[in-house]
């Protein structure tokens, strides 16, 4: 009988690791109550990615796989699927059109005029030790979010969120004053601001100069996947990757930025931060996060916040299924493991309580799918500015543009839908793909650069603008589709096709740990725990 290599290595691995894994019903008896949340968000997971080598996990993943409920269909329910409105979906439970953070920047209306503004920088705070650098903060977050139940509830709850980007970081928790760190590489340690406090704790600064060291101690990238697994991807050469040359491993940071910079720290903790040794170094900070402040530890319920960030830097780089991504992937799915790990002996097994997701997915890159006789489309830079030029020319010949700038864009061959604030503010929708957008629109912001003409326009389904190999940003499922995935007390194992929402994580969380929410979420809790 003929079987796919897919069915062969499946089977295979089963064998290997069958005696190494611990089974799930022998971790479920020493369950008892919560102590410890855990949110944890990887920046461009898409469903299809995480699905597509499930048969080579090991750690972290297969854990989770395994143990956890895994609602296989769920979504983001907006449209412009970004890190800052990903996040701060997951946290509080509400769409972008309830919680303001409509995307990474966006224009705003401040004192009559269109301003251009980026969802947490706050130039009221500063970043403690780096006064050069623009602060950040919460301020912009329209809503409260999991943290801020979780402490109003319990003003001794600890909260703790480390990023490699501030705005997971920040928007995972709220507008709480917690433990929020993120990685600056140009500074090459985890910094905060002053909305959270005024000097670094011991252990952060501990951590900043001992325990970042071990990370730093490589400046190459090697290949981990073993050949057998390898098919599995695309090939290692695509010219299509990043910059069509350095798209092979080992990656160098030599071969990445040249002799002449190599005595640049900070070019080489940027080139540092595009490697998977970001998440194993996030994971690390968690465990002394964990250890320093006892950490589900306490009488109180803690939270902790991790959000993942170097499947997005690789992603954008490399695109999906490339051997950079799925070198990343197994490598975090082997530092999870590590992780869960940690957490049974200090926590203890059962008495935490994980929830796993992702901010958006990701457009497999163009020359790819139409390889693959799918839709793709890159848009060239010239054609980028001609349809700019296209709009500075209506604007300066029509005193009232829109009408005409809607009419004119639609035109254009890769252009789908132009819409309006009046259309996005309200009212039914013509379609589904509006609807989306009406749930990342909030009053006075409107994110892309058609905002501050009061337009939002969408592309054709596999388009794609950018100089990186692929992006995500679009209401399309490719961008939307995400994995939800909690373990924990209180929750069954398996796989489910139930319908789901990432607005659904935060209640969800909430109501699994006792933790009081608020009424009138656009999520709702999916599990019931029984007590």
């Amino acid at each position: 009988m003929t079987r796919s290599p897919r069915a062969w290595f499946a089977r295979t691995l089963t064998v290997l690791l069958a005696a190494a894994c611990t089974p799930a019903a022998e971790r479920k008896a020493s369950q008892g109550p919560v102590k410890l949340i855990v949110l944890i968000s990887v920046d461009q997971l898409p469903t299809y990615l995480l699905e597509r080598y499930d048969s080579l996990y090991s750690g972290g993943l297969r854990r989770l796989i395994d143990e956890g409920r895994n609602y296989r269909r769920a979504v983001h329910d907006h449209a412009l699927t970004v890190t800052a409105a990903g996040h701060a979906t997951l946290a509080t439970g509400l769409t972008p059109a309830r919680h303001g953070i409509v995307a990474n920047e966006w224009y705003e209306r401040v004192a009559g005029e269109w301003a251009w503004v980026k969802a947490v920088e706050d130039p009221a705070v500063e970043i403690i030790g780096l006064p050069y650098a623009m602060g950040q903060s919460p301020a912009r977050l329209q809503a409260e979010a999991l943290g801020d139940w979780l402490t109003a509830s319990d003003p001794d709850a600890q909260l703790v969120s480390i990023s490699g980007k501030e705005r997971p970081a920040i928007l995972m928790v709220g507008r709480s004053r917690g433990h929020v760190y993120w990685f600056e590489d140009d500074v090459g340690r985890f910094v905060t601001s002053s909305w959270y406090r005024t000097r670094y704790p011991d252990w952060v600064d501990h951590f900043n100069t001992k325990g970042l060291s071990e990370f730093y101690t490589d400046s190459t990238w090697e290949l981990s996947v073993a050949d057998v697994f390898r098919p599995l991807a695309r090939g290692d050469t695509a010219s299509f990757e990043y910059d069509g040359t350095r798209v092979t491993f080992p990656h160098r940071f030599l071969d990445q930025v040249g002799e002449h910079a190599a005595s640049d720290p900070g070019e080489y903790y940027d080139w540092w931060a595009h490697t998977p040794e970001l998440d194993r170094a996030i994971l690390a900070f968690a465990r002394e996060a964990v250890r320093s402040l006892s950490l589900g530890g306490r009488g109180s319920i803690d939270y902790l916040a991790l959000g993942l960030s170097q499947l997005d830097r690789v992603g954008h780089r490399f695109g999906p299924f490339s051997l950079e991504q799925l070198d990343a992937l197994l490598r975090l799915d082997r530092a999870l493991g590590a992780f869960f790990d940690f957490l049974d002996e200090t926590v203890g097994e059962g008495r935490y309580l994980v929830g796993f997701s992702a901010d958006h997915g990701a457009l497999p890159i163009p020359e790819y799918l139409i390889e693959q006789g799918k839709p793709g489309r890159r848009i060239s830079r010239d054609e980028v500015r001609a349809m700019r030029r296209l709009v500075q020319q209506t604007v300066e010949t029509t005193d009232r543009p829109q009408a005409r700038l809607i009419e004119a864009l639609e035109g254009v061959d890769f252009v789908a839908d132009v819409m309006g604030v009046d259309e996005l503010a309200g009212g039914t929708p013509a379609d589904s793909f509006v609807a989306l957008h009406q749930r990342s629109y909030y009053p006075g912001r409107v994110a892309g650069w058609l905002g501050s003409l009061g337009l939002v326009i969408r592309y054709i389904e596999g388009a794609h603008s950018s100089a990186d190999a692929t992006t995500h940003g679009t209401c399309y499922y490719y961008d939307r589709h995400v994995p939800l995935i909690f373990m924990g007390p209180g929750v069954p194992s398996g796989a489910t096709d139930e319908a789901a929402r990432t607005v659904d994580m935060a209640p969800t969380l909430a109501a699994l740990a006792g933790v009081p929410y608020p009424a009138g979420l656009d999520g709702r809790p999916l599990i019931v725990a029984i007590r």
